[in-house]
This record gives C-alpha cells, sequence and structure tokens, in this order.
C-alpha cells in the first residue's frame, strides 16, 4: 500500500534538481572539515568532500522527503505537488480540474528541476571528475561518473515525463 503521507520537499523542483541542491549543500558543509582534516593537498580534500556530498547529499535528500512534516499553511501546496508527481508517474493529468490545474502551475518548475539538475550535475561533477583525475584518484572519478550519468537519466526521464504530461494536458483541455 502507498503511503499516503504527503513529502516535503526543500524545492519545488522535478528530479534530479532537489538531489543536486542537497548535494551542492552537503559539498559546501564538508569541505571546510575536509580542508582542515587534510593530509594531502587541496585537491584531495575537495575529490574528499565530494564524495562526502555525493553520499550524504542522498541521505540528506531522503531524509527530508520522507521524515519531515509539512506546516499547516503549506497543506495545499504540498497536496498540489503530490498530485503532480502522481500524474508525471502515470502519464496521464488527472481527471478533475483542480487537478488538471495544479498540474498546470507547477509543470514549469517540474521542467526547472530537470534543467537545473542537468546543469547544475554537469558543472559540479563535472569540475569533481576533472579534480579526481588530476589527484589521481581515478576510483573517485568513475564514481562521480556513475553519479553524473544517474543525474543525467534521470532529468532525461523527468523531461520525457513533463513534455508528454504537458501534451496530454493540452489535449485534456483542448488546446
Amino acid at each position: 500500500m502507498a503511503d499516503s503521507r504527503p513529502r516535503v520537499s526543500l524545492l519545488r523542483f522535478g528530479a534530479p534538481g532537489p538531489y543536486v541542491v542537497s548535494m551542492l549543500i552537503a559539498g559546501l558543509l564538508w569541505l571546510p572539515i575536509r580542508l582542515w582534516e587534510r593530509d594531502g593537498s587541496v585537491q584531495a580534500a575537495v575529490v574528499q568532500a565530494g564524495l562526502n556530498a555525493v553520499i550524504w547529499g542522498f541521505a540528506f535528500f531522503f531524509t527530508l522527503s520522507w521524515f519531515a512534516k509539512p506546516r499547516p499553511a503549506e497543506a495545499d501546496r504540498v497536496a498540489a505537488w503530490a498530485v503532480v508527481e502522481t500524474a508525471l508517474r502515470r502519464g496521464e493529468p488527472p481527471a478533475d480540474e483542480a487537478g488538471r490545474a495544479a498540474v498546470a502551475d507547477n509543470l514549469p518548475a517540474v521542467r526547472r528541476g530537470a534543467l537545473f539538475g542537468v546543469a547544475g550535475g554537469v558543472l559540479l561533477l563535472g569540475a569533481l571528475i576533472v579534480l579526481a583525475l588530476d589527484a589521481g584518484s581515478e576510483v573517485a572519478a568513475v564514481g562521480f561518473g556513475i553519479v553524473l550519468v544517474a543525474v543525467l537519466a534521470d532529468a532525461v526521464r523527468t523531461a520525457r515525463r513533463e513534455r508528454r504530461l504537458r501534451a496530454a494536458l493540452a489535449s485534456v483541455q483542448g488546446g
């Protein structure tokens, strides 16, 4: 049975935007720690902070998505976002007018999340791949590459679902 609790998201973005944001936040939190306790070069400390960012960014995103409770003032927004997530998974707009309006209002945020996920993922993970190769850590570079491919695949999947849902919504609304 599906969980009926509404999920909370820090940002109302489509996938993989929230993960990239949480990865960036985790990296910025880990960077001073890794620089302070570094034994080697600054590059190695940045690569270690990047590895922590990839792991802890996922943990941060997962924890906030599933265990945070929405404030009562955000109940309508959370409910509308849940309708959009369901419509994206199913690939068809809701049957009721209020659901279609919620989907139409939030589709630009879904697209922004996919675009931000691609741009942020390529910039952040691409830079970490280059730094890892320069620091001589090929295993870390491969790990960052795998995460980058996963982020890009999720962004492409989200963009395709968004376009398909936008087209289905236009045909239902007669436009």
